[in-house]
């Protein structure tokens, strides 16, 4: 019924036995699609939106009659910035109801799904979906979470060492290295987020600081210094991306100065195992403590452990 391709419908008529329906000049009806939204977004934004998300499907015809009616309606600019996210495919076809190949978060969450093999951490997901930009697809499937979740838990052991080496932080100021360094892991992380919100870069950033903590944690630092990491850490990976929460769900349970002497009774008979060339019982010791989320990590001035 159009009469040019450009047009749109602003005003629908209903049918009589249609959900919505009210009165108009051009008789009983609703507004269309793309009239739902404009009105929406400037009855709770305002007149101009700084920005405005959406899949990448929507940009035509949706987002560009979104355009046309508000800037026509005020002679503002509608946005400052379009965020279009490109698709979520499953072995390279796009993910969506009509094909019956997508799957809930719920499902995600609960391992209710035949092709995930367990349940994720809704933080894991989260991950999943920063390690790629946003303009470009991300296939889906169980291996990626798996990989996903082995970089979830080497942040959350890099985060949980500098919070709890950083407990007795006195210092006035943090190690004049460490402090370069994470300025300029910060200076870098903005500049990844300046640049069309390439969280990919942002994310790789977050892991070399995960690097660094292992390093560090081989030259005894001050306690301010890893105060100043743990900082870090909660604003670019909590404040901005939102994979550092303030207590991992995992760490809520007792305190390392709890768990410690208990861990440190486990480490000893470990140690006696395996001089005792037990080491089957040395192995089954080790794994065990893995079971219960506690990692043992053997180096050459002994035996350390962190929760992972």
């Amino acid at each position: 019924e159009k009469r040019h391709p450009a047009d749109f419908a602003l005003w629908k008529k209903a049918e009589a036995d249609h959900v919505m329906q009210w009165n108009s000049p051009w008789g009983r009806g609703y507004p269309g699609w793309h009239l739902e939204c404009s009105v929406m977004s400037m009855k709770y934004l305002g007149e101009s939106l700084d920005i405005h998300g959406g899949g990448i499907e929507n940009q035509f015809p949706h987002h560009e009659c979104e355009i046309a009616q508000a800037e026509c309606t005020t002679g503002k600019p509608f946005v400052k910035y379009w965020i279009h996210h490109n698709m979520v495919t499953v072995d390279g076809q796009k993910m969506g109801k009509s094909l019956g190949n997508f799957i809930t978060l719920k499902e995600l969450f609960s391992g209710a799904h035949k092709r995930i093999e367990k349940a994720f951490d809704p933080l894991v997901v989260r991950q999943f979906v920063l390690t790629s930009h946003y303009r470009s697809p991300q296939d889906f499937s169980n291996d990626a979470l798996v990989a996903a979740e082995s970089g979830f838990q080497r942040l959350r052991a890099a985060v949980t060492a500098a919070r709890e080496a950083a407990r007795d932080a006195t210092e006035a100021k943090a190690d004049g290295d460490v402090a370069a360094r994470l300025a300029d892991v910060r200076t870098r992380f903005e500049a990844a987020m300046d640049d069309d919100f390439n969280t990919a870069s942002a994310m790789s950033l977050l892991f070399e600081l995960v690097r660094d903590v292992n390093t560090w944690q081989t030259q005894k630092l001050p306690p301010r210094a890893w105060q100043a990491v743990a900082e870090l850490f909660g604003q670019l990976g909590g404040d901005v991306l939102g994979i550092v929460p303030e207590v991992y769900a995992q760490d809520a349970g007792a305190s390392k100065d709890v768990l410690d002497p208990v861990v440190q009774l486990c480490i000893g008979m470990r140690t006696d195992a395996k001089k005792a060339k037990d080491f089957e019982r040395a192995d089954r010791i080790r794994d065990q403590l893995k079971a219960a989320g506690i990692q043992l990590e053997d180096g050459p001035d002994g035996t350390r452990w962190r929760r992972g």
